[in-house]
């Protein structure tokens, strides 16, 4: 979008019809190119963009001069300014775009570019299939999506270091004046009320940019520019910058799900991660607290002090291969806590799953259970644990209480709705599902199966 300064006061009909200006829209029919270029060879094409913008463009990137042995993904590109800006600093470079343009194939002739130019779209992304960059150019394509927060996410899957965010912003002017908003918001279009383009969905403030940026799963969110109605934002994957370890390390306790006490985890769900730590004094501020899974800085948030200590809530972060993983956390001068695995996205289990017997979780009796029971399988993985592993008795899951996996002790309390009565118990655990056998509930309160 163009730089041009607009005058946003007045009316809202005013501002709408303000917003629908798009002065570079004419240059790139005149000339066929959104970049403006020096080409080898000394001449100039000038597009819409004036080059000496790009370049200061390019000069706010906090991405190092020399860039050999690392890798770039250009999500965007058009006619590839900093695609092959990149290669010049020595980038092995990727672009995407939705398109495929004459326009970038040309200048990577002239330019003898080697980057690797797909026609793909941003929520086609997956480390799985390109791996991941170490830096992420995603510049002038959040505006123009209709699903933004999940971009974001598949964007932040793909960053190893550092992604810049550039895109239109709400509320820029405000920004520039001084002004934060109380909440991060975002305007809808719903047809060409921005720029005049159907293709413009929306337009965050700024803060929203960087919440966006957190909530996807990146570390920190930190403002680089702000122009008449554009704003820059370096997103991190790691932290930066924390303080000094001088104090003792937080004893860890554990780490949970959010809503099944395991330790195991779906990439394809919104799942929190829960670490607990020992802890004596006041609780901490959110803004002191830095979890980290593997070597990726999580945003909490959440963090509180109970009985059970010292507790940091977080989101699982994007882009986890499958398999197992681990998480710790520091606290303002604390040392980093020690590591605790976590298990993302377990694949099924092959092997026999064999439910040996029943008994009462309290008095022992086989067969019986008066509220309590205890569950003996043979054949569970040694990742078995609440998260994957349920208790189906008349077809009622139950979520266990402990899973043992050495001896295949696995307790669970009865639900209320399983009354006095027979049922049919069988036990799941990572696709697998056991035979079945009988349990006679004897609760001793006169509710009686009906």
């Amino acid at each position: 979008m163009s730089e041009r300064r607009v005058n946003l006061s007045g009316g809202a009909e005013e501002i709408r019809q303000r917003r629908r200006l798009n002065d570079a829209r004419q240059v790139l029919l005149d000339t066929g190119f959104y970049h403006s270029f020096e080409m080898p060879d000394g001449t100039r094409i000038d597009g819409a963009i004036p080059l000496e913008d790009l370049k200061k463009r390019l000069g706010s990137f906090p991405i190092p001069e020399d860039l050999t042995g690392k890798t770039v993904l250009d999500i965007g590109p058009w006619d590839g300014f900093f695609t092959f800006a990149m290669e010049r600093r020595g980038a092995a470079v990727t672009a995407i775009d939705y398109v495929d343009l004459d326009s970038f194939r040309l200048l990577a002739e002239r330019f003898a570019s080697r980057a690797r130019y797909l026609r793909m779209e941003v929520y086609e992304l997956d480390p799985g299939r390109l791996g991941r960059f170490d830096y992420v150019l995603f510049l002038g394509v959040l505006y123009h999506l209709k699903h933004p927060q999940l971009a974001m996410e598949k964007v932040c899957a793909m960053t190893e270091e550092m992604c810049v965010v550039d895109t239109h912003v709400s509320n820029a002017s405000q920004w520039l004046a001084g002004e934060r908003a109380a909440f991060p918001s975002m305007d809808l279009y719903e047809h060409d009320e921005l720029a005049g383009q159907l293709d413009n969905w929306c337009g965050p403030t700024v803060e929203a940019v960087q919440m966006m940026a957190r909530v996807a799963g990146f570390a920190s969110a930190e403002v680089l520019y702000v122009g008449e109605n554009t704003a820059r934002v370096a997103a991190w994957r790691k932290w930066r910058n924390l303080p000094e370890d001088r104090e003792a390390a937080p004893m860890m306790r554990g780490l949970t799900s959010h809503w099944n006490g395991g330790r195991t985890f779906s990439s394809a769900k919104e799942e929190y991660v829960s670490l607990w730590s020992e802890w004596e004094g006041a609780v901490p501020e959110l803004g002191e607290v830095w979890p980290e899974v593997d070597e990726f800085g999580v945003a909490p948030l959440a963090v509180s002090v109970g009985e059970g200590g010292l507790q940091v809530s977080f989101r699982l972060p994007p882009g986890l291969a499958a398999g197992r993983h681990t998480a710790r956390f520091k606290v303002g001068e604390r040392g980093w806590s020690e590591r605790v695995e976590l298990f993302v996205d377990l694949v099924a289990m092959v092997e026999e799953l064999q439910l040996v017997s029943l008994q009462d979780g309290v008095t022992w009796a086989l067969g019986e259970s008066g509220g309590w029971l205890t569950v003996w399988v043979e054949g569970l993985t040694a990742e078995a644990d609440r998260g994957n592993t349920v208790v189906e008795i008349g077809g009622i899951p139950h979520v266990p209480g402990a899973v043992e996996v050495g001896s295949g002790q696995v307790n669970v309390e009865l639900r209320s709705m399983v009354r006095e009565g027979r049922w049919m118990v069988r036990v799941r655990h990572r696709g697998a599902v056991s035979g079945e056998m009988e349990l006679v509930v004897n609760r001793g309160d006169g509710k009686v199966l009906q």
